[in-house]
């Protein structure tokens, strides 16, 4: 690691209010030089994913004496019930460099510089602090951070997939699906039966849930409540969209149905078939870990096992989590990425 003094004049510092219209320059000319589909964030749209969400968020920049971001390293806190105690996670997102300031420092480059303050602050078991940092990244930053932010492989990401001529709903007596804009008040109660045995979820609460989906200012899903005698016992999240590289997919967003409601989740599937054929779309898609029960569940309703271009790497930063306990015992959706 360099001295410090042998470095240009910069300074590495928490986010700042003001610091996005600096932070979304760099981002848009640094993504839009890389990725010929990219479409450039607004500052709207910045603004819900970091700001908006109830979780909090987590940035640090390096800027130039003028004002410029050199290089950022940030996170969308994502609060989650580990064990029945509510503890922060964060989805590490937007790590990002300046080509021309790579020259100026080689590796481990302003990447690292940025990051290890962030872990410093942002990483523990404290108050306002992440006990686990996670991400999906490409192939270059998971090997600098491998080498010098103690990254590890959580899991080779798995996707399901199923044409539709192949779904194979069972009974959904006494079941409907409504469709909905908002999430209603007591929604968490659906995410909480899911979790009784489960080791870590995130919490989806209806804050968190409106923050995510009907919130979102660049994209539009669609919401399906089952509803039993009026009561919801299971939801589940709908987008065609692009994903994985392959175009026009009908993506199973979210997907929270409790233990024991096997007729929710026949109503649920059939709900989503019924999107992707009004959409256009031949099949439906959906991550979850293989050792979640939706993995098996979801294979005997006509879905099969298929390879993706993602992988979970991640840090803990308390003794209380391990990498191994976490592949087995921590439940996600597409909907806990920013994938979708």
């Amino acid at each position: 690691m360099p001295n410090s003094a042998e470095l240009p004049p910069l300074t590495i510092r928490a986010y700042e209010p003001g610091d996005e219209h600096a932070i979304l320059e760099t981002f848009n000319r640094v993504f839009g030089e890389i990725d010929p589909t990219f479409q450039p964030r607004t500052l709207e749209a910045w603004r819900w994913q970091f700001l908006g969400n109830p979780s909090g968020h987590r940035i640090f920049i390096a800027l130039t004496e003028e004002g410029k971001v050199v290089s950022q390293y940030a996170g969308v806190g994502q609060r989650v019930l580990l064990d029945g105690d509510e503890v922060s996670f964060s989805q590490q997102v937007d790590s990002m460099t300046d080509p021309a300031w790579r020259l100026v420092l080689r590796e481990p480059g302003f990447f690292v510089l940025t990051a290890q303050p962030y872990g410093e602050k942002f990483g523990g078991g404290g108050p306002d602090q992440d006990c686990f940092m996670w991400g999906l990244p490409m192939w270059g930053a998971w090997r600098i951070g491998k080498t010098y932010l103690a990254y590890e492989v959580l899991r080779t990401q798995l996707k399901l997939v199923c044409p539709l001529e192949r779904l194979k709903v069972g009974g959904a007596a006494g079941v409907e699906v409504e469709e909905v804009e908002r999430f209603p008040e007591g929604i968490e109660s659906v995410y909480l039966r899911r979790a009784e045995g489960t080791g870590a979820i995130a919490i989806r609460d209806r804050a968190q849930l409106d923050w995510r989906f009907p919130d979102r200012v660049d994209r539009d899903y669609r919401i399906g409540l089952a509803r039993r005698s009026g009561e919801v016992v299971g939801y589940a999240v709908f987008r065609r969209d692009a994903f994985d590289r392959v175009p026009d997919e009908g993506l199973v967003c979210d997907w929270v149905v409790p233990d024991g409601e096997d007729a929710a989740a026949a109503a649920l599937l059939a709900w989503l078939a019924d999107c992707a054929r009004a959409e256009d779309t031949a099949r439906l898609c959906a991550i979850f870990p293989d050792t979640a029960k939706e993995w098996f569940s979801f294979q005997r309703a006509g879905f099969h096992a298929a390879g993706s271009m993602y992988f979970i790497v991640g840090r803990s930063w308390v003794k209380r989590i391990k990498m191994r306990w976490l592949h087995d015992h921590w439940y996600y959706t597409l909907g806990d990425t920013d994938l979708v």
